[in-house]
């Protein structure tokens, strides 16, 4: 876990290490948790309360930027564990929290039955008495830690950032795409990737909110893949032009996946070499990002047929 005003991230183990975190914030003795990992993350969320001398019942938040499964799979069954807390959701999304079937049903069809249980495992109800709706502009006194919640469309429509004046940070769920660790170079900006995977990507939306946030003047960009970032400006306006590039290539190559794969392969190998800017590192990106490059294009995909239509 690293520690920043507060702030500490914790690895939900959500398919290897350094892919998907949750976000533990401590205020005067009690915690919130954004972004939360699937049913199997939380004993690893228990142990970040441990470690810091809380409890489950020191525990009043809980929070998703969105009802995706690595965001929000283990909500369920945490608000079981947590008996004092709520569920903090954007208001498209509550409803598959009080009922997850139908989220549970696109994720299969997404991933297939075998992939879905080995991933996600369970994932439980939410009483609706438990659940507080976050629209843009909410404001959630946490223990006297005021948190703003701003409507991030783009990645989905059911997407709110956290806005932390506290820790000068913003957690973004997946508005910001991913910045793995693996990728980063010590001591640079951060290399920042963005994410088209299905259902609901917009471009124009993704670019917007983007935008959004940053009037904020954010210091920190605590991603859910994976951890805090530097907000940089040259980064994100990169980040912002991956996203154009995106939509660009998905028109190019009529929606056809293969191609769509290919050409972000290229896409992202040309951006990372950018990046790197003659520093070598051993790793091949078309094999590290496989999956990621897999559901990027299906996202495109959906996203070109949705414009024909």
């Amino acid at each position: 876990m690293k520690e920043s005003t507060g702030v500490y991230t914790v690895d939900t183990g959500y398919l290897r290490e350094g892919f998907a975190a949750s976000h533990m914030v401590v205020e005067n003795g009690k915690a919130a948790f954004i972004d939360v990992g699937t049913t199997r993350s939380a004993d690893r969320l228990l142990a970040a309360l441990a470690d810091r001398g809380l409890t489950a019942t020191d525990v009043l938040y809980v929070i998703v930027t969105h009802i995706h499964l690595d965001h929000a799979g283990g909500a369920g069954k945490l608000m079981e564990m947590f008996p004092r807390a709520r569920l903090v959701v954007h208001p498209k999304g509550a409803r598959h929290m009080v009922n997850p079937e139908k989220l549970m049903e696109a994720a299969v069809e997404v991933y297939g039955q075998k992939k879905f249980d080995s991933l996600y495992g369970e994932v439980r109800p939410i009483a609706k008495e438990r659940i507080i709706e976050a629209g843009d502009g909410f404001q959630l006194d946490f223990n006297g830690r005021q948190l703003l919640f701003i409507d991030t469309p783009g990645h989905a429509r059911h997407h709110f950032c956290v806005w932390d004046e506290k820790s000068g940070g913003v957690f973004t769920g997946d508005a910001f795409g991913l910045a793995y660790p693996q990728l980063q170079l010590e001591g640079k900006r951060p290399f920042l990737i963005c994410t088209t995977s299905p259902s609901a990507f917009e471009a124009e939306a993704m670019v917007a909110s983007i935008e959004r946030v940053m009037e904020m003047k954010p210091e920190t960009l605590y991603l859910t893949h994976f951890g805090p970032v530097a907000a940089d400006a040259q980064s994100v306006e990169c980040l912002k032009k991956l996203v154009v590039d995106h939509a660009a290539l998905a028109r190019d190559k009529g929606g056809d996946s293969s191609l769509i794969i290919e050409g972000l392969t290229e896409l992202l190998q040309s951006a990372y070499a950018t990046y790197l800017d003659g520093v070598e590192r051993d790793i091949d990106l078309a094999t590290f990002l496989r999956d990621d490059l897999v559901l990027n294009a299906q996202g495109l995909a959906i996203w070109f047929a949705r414009q024909k239509s």
